[in-house]
């Protein structure tokens, strides 16, 4: 059992071809070198080739290489810093992982949601922009570089909490290289690098100032982008990490997906994709509805059969239910939705989480109790499950509904959401979505619009 460097059986013209072996009770991982050697240049004790050898300066510097990466690696498997897997995946590449990004693919990549992995990896590229650099190396990543970005980070007026972000993930990946013998301290976090917090409540939006931020909406993303906070607000406050997952969950809905009779209620059952909470949410109401169809027909217009340049995200599914508004892998989520995220402030005057902040707000001044607001918003409290075992807590529904539409009323978003669809107008907006028009299957099948 161990690691090492081999020769294969020798071919016609007596060149042997190395190969790595590491085996550890019945498993074993070999893989090719692709470099051959004469087997009389062969030193199996240095893993080298003689002197004498033909191109032994060039082929001695692969093999340390390898070497190096080699017995680097072997350590950490023996020290339970690595699994099996680990240790493969590293033995695979050939080299050793001194560059940080690769570094996070190999470790931090097969252990870690994609959405925790992509957010360790935009911190790394925060402190690749801020030092002008194309990638680091873990001497790189040291204390003067660190300190140089949070100066700039500082500079930029970034908050205090992305900050905090920033250092707590590159902490964590040095701390994980220092445990593999990669990098030759801990990290700590120096006082100078705190940030003060602004103390200061979310905050949180009005009826007056969303009707006058409507004038802002110039195009149909702008208008997607109002759309989508409104929909966040009615579907009590929940992120685009959640909206774009409804579809997948049980919508309680029977009938053909755009054939609403809003007398009868329909629900999503929903996992809440920050806390796992479940939520039974109501959507077959105004103007939650009318927001969701007037979404679907608007992303039909701006995203099927868009450019090659661009990533199909169109869903593709043969039929189209509510809050079906984009199809694609967890690593596209950022991109689809950099450009509602970056309008919001502009276009809504407030970013997309002050929709929760909103709903919780109205909630607290209506007197609504606080295991409701807990169930309407999805937030965690054991103290409140123990007095409710079945998670759909099927003797409150009633009483979470109607704090539910007492909440809409009282942010008046119907009166917005028909002040909007009438600024759609103004700007010349396709009829079919601004005036509630539904998608009857899918759009790829050439099937028609419904007004």
């Amino acid at each position: 059992m161990g690691v090492g460097l081999y020769l294969k059986p020798p071919n016609k013209d007596g060149s042997s071809l190395i190969y790595l072996r590491a085996k550890k009770g019945n498993k074993t991982f070999i893989k090719s070198l692709s470099i051959t050697v004469k087997a009389s240049d062969w030193n199996s004790r240095n893993y080298q080739v003689k002197g004498t050898a033909i191109n032994s300066i060039v082929i001695n510097r692969k093999l340390n290489k390898i070497i190096e990466n080699m017995n680097l690696s072997w350590s950490s498997f023996e020290n339970e810093i690595y699994s099996w897997d680990e240790l493969c995946r590293n033995l695979g590449q050939g080299s050793p992982l001194k560059d940080v990004g690769s570094f996070l693919e190999s470790v931090f990549r097969p252990k870690m949601k994609l959405v925790t992995y992509q957010s360790y990896k935009y911190s790394y590229g925060a402190l690749l922009k801020v030092l002008g650099a194309n990638s680091l190396t873990f001497k790189e990543l040291n204390y003067n570089n660190i300190d140089k970005a949070v100066t700039i980070w500082k500079n930029e007026e970034k908050s205090p909490n992305t900050i905090d972000t920033y250092l707590k993930h590159i902490g964590v990946i040095i701390n994980e290289a220092f445990d593999r013998g990669l990098i030759t301290f801990r990290f700590e976090k120096k006082k100078k690098w705190r940030v003060k917090k602004n103390t200061q409540n979310i905050e949180s939006a009005k009826t007056e100032g969303l009707l006058n931020a409507i004038n802002n909406v110039n195009d149909i993303y702008d208008f997607q982008t109002f759309a989508f906070w409104l929909l966040m607000f009615c579907m009590r406050g929940l992120y685009p990490t959640d909206i774009v997952k409804m579809h997948l969950y049980d919508l309680n809905d029977e009938d053909i997906p755009h054939n609403i009779d809003i007398t009868k209620k329909r629900y999503v059952k929903h996992k809440r994709s920050k806390t796992g909470e479940p939520m039974r949410i109501l959507y077959s109401c105004k103007p939650t509805i009318e927001i969701i169809n007037s979404l679907q027909v608007s992303i039909a217009i701006t995203h099927l059969n868009r450019s090659k340049k661009y990533p199909d995200v169109y869903p593709k599914s043969d039929l189209m239910p509510p809050f079906m508004f984009f199809e694609y892998p967890e690593e596209l989520h950022k991109n689809v939705w950099d450009v509602y995220v970056k309008r919001s402030r502009k276009v809504v005057g407030l970013p997309f989480k002050t929709a929760r902040k909103t709903f919780e707000s109205f909630a607290m001044k209506l007197g609504v109790s606080q295991e409701v607001r807990y169930r309407l918003l999805g937030h965690q409290d054991r103290t409140i499950k123990r007095f409710y075992q079945n998670w759909e807590w099927e003797e409150m529904i009633e009483i979470v509904d109607e704090a539910h539409m007492q909440v809409l009323k009282a942010l008046e978003v119907e009166k917005i959401w028909f002040e909007l669809r009438k600024r759609g107008k103004e700007i010349g907006l396709n009829e079919a979505v601004v005036n509630k028009g539904v998608l009857i299957g899918n759009p790829r099948k050439k099937e028609s619009w419904k007004l």
